[in-house]
């Protein structure tokens, strides 16, 4: 785990060591036990390492092998069957990195699609006189690129990119609107305009001999339309091996490691696998906040005490949650996305004292249909179409249609818009009322945003609507809690390891059928929900993620498995409303915020000297992430 960084250009120019080194220690948080930089005709690579495996000078980076460079971030879990199926190579040393070169030298770029992992790398070819940017299938690396005329800047984070002095920074309309509908920019887009996030299980393939730029999909999330029910036991055996095997990989080091252990199911059966695997006690990390129903703290002990795990738990107070998020937003080069970010560097900085790799739970919920609200939605919208086809024939259809009007207002146009109303964080609406007319005008009234996901609807239109949710989350909303993992964690120097997100444990829950996911609790029930709204049928009348707790419930205490989904709350609403609204009117009403336009400033005065509305969580959220908006604005474009 590492951050890397580079420039390449067609002319074949030779950059300063000055210049490589200084774009390369932006990141030295990522790498603080070495760096490294190699210098050739038309490329400049730079690496500073964090080291994992092979912790002598023989793991430098960047790796050189004759013709071949690489410079690389990740783990390659499944290298040591990679380096025994590719027959006889003289190594120097016991990392994946020397394998990615040996594979690839035996099989060209292909040998992408053997590699089991979270990578992203720089290769040069110099005979070939090519350079592949490579990012791993479900993008838990990142992989930023700008091209300005004949040379490429490439690098793990922004920040990398912006000390080349090659790229103006300029802040993008479109993706701070797509931060607000949906808490990260979609698709391609960073929140800089001219620089680039390569798309996950994608590559470029730079040829410096004709100049030109190829971007090639290797991979792909499965849409099997027609899977065939091989029956409950089937899957809970599937499933118990494939996401052993996963942990198992996450599991190999030359150090010491670790897990956080929130309480909830996900992070408990990566907890409970460990265990069985390791010899030793397992220490495990939680944190949570003082108020009430803001921390799982209970549940995280019980399986801290099942599985005798060296257990310790952290609580967050307001003063130094803001003072933490200002920082991150550093580290990050753009707003902070998920309200936990803070809380999870400050527990990955205090792990660090004790381990350097630490596993996580993130990507359950997309796979097995955690959450039962939004995926749970497409029910409605059925039912709906459906009451209207054939016409109001009882007080129940007009019950449920008077409930659904209350829930999504207007009836939605497609699948698409439906799900949008639901999983917007701020809809068109509530932009007009905190941004400024200008910057409304300047986003196309998000119709970009509606085409991108209209988009994936298309692509995976065979499936069932619910189906078509998971896939569209796998697809696009996982990348933002990747993200916030990879930050979070490589701020403080710590490497995190996600077995949810292995990509043979995807391809197989994208073909379990969906009643084993998410299951009716009987036909009575399902009969009973006829009338209701999805947030109400969800985990009363059915249960999400049946699978994955019904092949771990012997496992772990009951009161951990068969529990309603929690999340990580952050009592935003109470904080801003009360002891912190002082602070959001400084940042948000300064004169600098108002100069720039792009706030509703005289809307957001009104709004946030109204102490109702922060009766509810989701004002309080809204009010977050346009503080995190302003305070990044504020650092990188005064």
């Amino acid at each position: 785990m590492c951050g890397i960084a580079g420039i390449i250009n067609f002319n074949k120019q030779k950059y300063s060591d000055n210049l490589i080194w200084e774009i390369t220690n932006t990141m030295i948080h990522r790498g603080p036990d070495g760096g490294g930089i190699h210098i050739d005709e038309g490329i400049g690579f730079g690496h500073r390492r964090l080291s994992i495996l092979d912790l002598s000078e023989a793991g430098k980076q960047p790796f050189v092998q004759n013709d071949l460079t690489i410079t690389f971030n990740g783990e390659i879990y499944n290298f040591q069957e990679i380096k025994d199926n590719i027959g006889s190579f003289n190594y120097k040393s016991e990392t994946d990195t020397e394998v990615i070169l040996n594979a690839y030298r035996k099989q060209g770029i292909s040998c992408i699609n053997d590699f089991n992992g979270m990578f992203s790398f720089a290769l040069f070819d110099k005979s070939r006189q090519k350079v592949f940017l490579v990012r791993d299938r479900m993008g838990i690396k990142p992989m930023y690129y700008s091209q300005v005329g004949d040379e490429i800047v490439f690098g793990s984070e922004v920040k990398a990119l912006l000390a080349s002095n090659k790229i103006k920074a300029n802040y993008s309309n479109s993706a701070i609107s797509n931060y607000l509908s949906f808490r990260y920019p979609v698709g391609t887009q960073s929140f800089y305009e001219n620089i680039f996030q390569l798309e996950p299980a994608h590559y470029l393939e730079i040829d410096l001999k004709t100049k030109k730029i190829d971007k090639v999909k290797y991979w792909d999330v499965p849409i099997n339309a027609n899977k065939e029910d091989k029956g409950e036991d089937y899957y809970i055996d599937e499933l118990r091996q494939i996401l052993s095997d996963s942990v198992k990989y996450r599991m190999i080091a030359d150090v010491d490691f670790g897990a956080y252990l929130s309480g909830g199911l996900d992070s408990s059966i990566v907890v409970s696998l460990m265990s069985k695997m390791h010899s030793r006690s397992i220490k495990t990390f939680t944190i949570g906040f003082e108020e009430k129903d803001y921390n799982e703290f209970e549940y995280s002990k019980m399986v801290a005490d099942m599985y005798d795990t060296q257990h310790n738990t952290m609580l967050l107070d307001p003063s130094k949650y803001f003072e933490t998020s200002d920082m991150l937003i550093g580290y990050k080069d753009a707003p902070l996305s998920v309200p936990n970010e803070p809380a999870l560097y400050l527990m990955s900085k205090a792990l660090k004292e004790h381990f350097t790799v630490v596993l996580s739970g993130e990507g359950a919920d997309e796979l097995f249909g955690g959450y039962g609200r939004i995926f749970r939605s497409p029910y409605d919208f059925e039912r709906y179409n459906g009451i209207t086809a054939q016409g109001i024939d009882s007080t129940v259809s007009q019950q449920f249609l008077n409930s659904y009007k209350d829930k999504y207002g207007a009836h939605s146009k497609d699948i698409t818009d439906h799900f949008l109303k639901l999983y917007k964080y701020m809809s068109l609406d509530d932009k007009k009322m905190f941004m400024s007319k200008e910057f409304i005008k300047s986003t196309n009234n998000d119709k970009p945003l509606y085409d991108y996901f209209a988009k994936h609807f298309k692509q995976s239109s065979s499936l069932s609507l619910s189906e078509q949710y998971m896939w569209v989350f796998e697809k696009i909303h996982i990348q933002g809690l990747l993200n916030r993992l990879d930050m979070t964690t490589m701020a403080a120097s710590v490497e995190g390891r996600v077995p949810f997100v292995d990509h043979k444990l995807i391809e197989f829950a994208f073909n379990v059928p969906l009643k084993y996911k998410l299951k009716w609790r009987s036909e009575s029930h399902k009969l009973f929900s006829s009338h209701l709204m999805s947030d109400k049928i969800s985990e009363a009348y059915d249960t999400p993620k049946y699978l994955l707790k019904k092949a771990y419930e012997k496992d772990l205490p009951s009161e951990v498995v068969w529990r309603r989904k929690m999340g990580f709350p952050v009592p935003l609403h109470k904080w801003f409303g009360e002891s912190f609204n002082e602070y959001a009117k400084e940042v948000l009403l300064d004169n600098q915020a108002r100069r720039r336009n792009i706030f509703n400033s005289v809307e957001l005065e009104h709004m946030l000297s109204d102490k109702d509305n922060f009766k509810q969580h989701s004002f309080g959220l809204k009010v977050w992430m346009l503080v995190n908006l302003e305070l990044w604005m504020n650092k990188y474009f005064n």
